[in-house]
């Protein structure tokens, strides 16, 4: 989390680890400098491409479907937390508060899934290696 006033893209170099393998982002990240950091690192590329006024995007840079199709499974918990949790905005002061309430939603989701999973499939069945 950072404060409102940060936008994400400033915050990139503290999110790179330099362990990862390929960095799926949105179009806030897309930069010159963000391509460069990723080569250095060896990390693949799959940052979404935006285009600008006059200059749209040419078909070889067109990827951003193909990239969209794995982000929506890393974007898909917070859209459940904005829209069944109330947190499409913040209504705490400082970060601490609003991490608590973030996390708090984080656990909820999961518990939900993992009610859903065992109503699927039911509990399974732990055999022993004896």
């Amino acid at each position: 989390m950072t404060l409102g006033n940060v936008h994400d893209s400033q915050k990139r170099d503290t999110l790179l680890l330099g362990d990862e393998t390929v960095l799926y982002a949105d179009v806030s990240y897309s930069s010159k400098q963000t391509r460069e950091t990723l080569a250095k690192l060896g990390t693949e590329d799959q940052v979404q491409r935006k285009g600008s006024r006059g200059k749209p995007l040419s078909k070889g840079e067109r990827i951003n479907k193909e990239i969209a199709v794995t982000r929506a499974g890393g974007e898909r918990p917070f859209a459940t937390y904005k829209r069944d949790y109330g947190l499409a905005r913040t209504r705490l002061m400082g970060l601490a508060k609003n991490a608590t309430i973030f996390g708090l939603a984080a656990m909820t989701a999961n518990i939900r899934k993992g009610t859903q999973f065992l109503v699927l499939y039911g509990v399974p069945k732990i055999c022993s290696m004896g």
